[in-house]
């Protein structure tokens, strides 16, 4: 299974190894990707960013022969999944990448954010997030990592508030996100309109492959569910346990993580301990390659 990191895991000069692809997405949004630091803080250049980075490498593997029979995306690494997948064409989904995060940049400029809580069932975050939720500071539970890592999102004022309930509740650890955007709630719901009509106007396939729904977690081959999956998954939380429970229960047993990053491996191995998983940006392309050429050999 291919999994791609979602906004978070941006590292500078990320793009620095794929320049046919930068070149490409310049060709298709009419100016230069960025990946320097400042531009990192960035939503827009992040997304474009994150997009180009999961699309290559897996393009990469796939050449090598590697394919794999599921693919998952966490939020903007649902786009890459669907190109990998063979859903929709790269331009397409970087016109709709460029396009939503484009929004996010508009609508939410400043106070605004993700957290996480580390420590906590998503029952306890959500009595925590009633008690923390103002009109003027919303704050609202979204993605479930697993069973102990729950996201917030909504105004950094209201993530903070609900971060000291949470640390009075036993919390282990809460982190304010490299996301300056409240992703994953309500407050993104003006976007789903706006990716709809864009989808309309977009020609997709069904799936090579199975795609795991960022917004239920369940998996499917079928174009409309993924082009519903990519219109509202700003809106919705990510049942990212879920959608990996779902694939091990479905016969996954080896998952590769695309870069950057290794937080999508460090909760597979959270969550199922005896499953193997790469992160990319760990073993690199040949230390990966490498690895599941052993596997294979060993399956066999």
């Amino acid at each position: 299974m291919f999994t791609f990191p979602g906004q978070g895991s941006q590292t500078p000069n990320m793009l620095q190894d794929i320049p046919a692809y930068v070149e490409r997405a310049a060709e298709v949004i009419g100016v230069m990707p960025r990946d320097d630091e400042l531009a990192l803080t960035s939503t827009l250049w992040t997304q474009v960013a994150l997009f180009l980075k999961g699309t290559a490498v897996a393009d990469e593997f796939m050449k090598q022969g590697v394919i794999p029979y599921f693919v998952a995306g966490h939020s903007i690494g649902a786009y890459s999944a669907a190109v990998t997948a063979g859903v929709i064409s790269f331009e397409d989904a970087l016109r709709m990448v460029w396009g939503r995060a484009q929004w996010m940049d508009r609508a939410y400029p400043a106070g605004y954010g993700m957290g996480i809580i580390m420590g906590l069932t998503k029952e306890e975050v959500e009595r925590i997030v009633v008690q923390a939720h103002s009109d003027e500071s919303p704050v609202y539970r979204s993605n479930v990592n697993g069973e102990l890592q729950v996201a917030l999102s909504g105004t950094v004022e209201g993530i903070s508030r609900a971060f000291e309930l949470a640390k009075q509740r036993g919390a282990s650890k809460t982190i304010h996100l490299k996301v300056p955007v409240p992703s994953h709630s309500p407050l993104m719901e003006g976007l789903t309109s706006e990716l709809s009509g864009m989808l309309e106007r977009i020609p997709l396939q069904d799936a090579k492959m199975t795609y795991l729904l960022n917004h239920t977690g369940r998996p499917t081959r079928s174009r409309q569910k993924i082009a519903e999956d990519l219109a509202v998954n700003a809106v919705y939380p990510v049942c990212w346990h879920d959608m990996t429970t779902v694939s091990v229960e479905s016969g996954a047993d080896c998952f590769i993580e695309m870069p950057p990053g290794h937080t999508l491996t460090g909760l597979l191995k959270q969550a199922h301990p005896c499953l193997r998983g790469i992160a990319v940006d760990e073993t690199g392309m040949e230390g990966a390659l490498y690895l599941i050429r052993k596997w294979e050999a060993q399956a066999e």
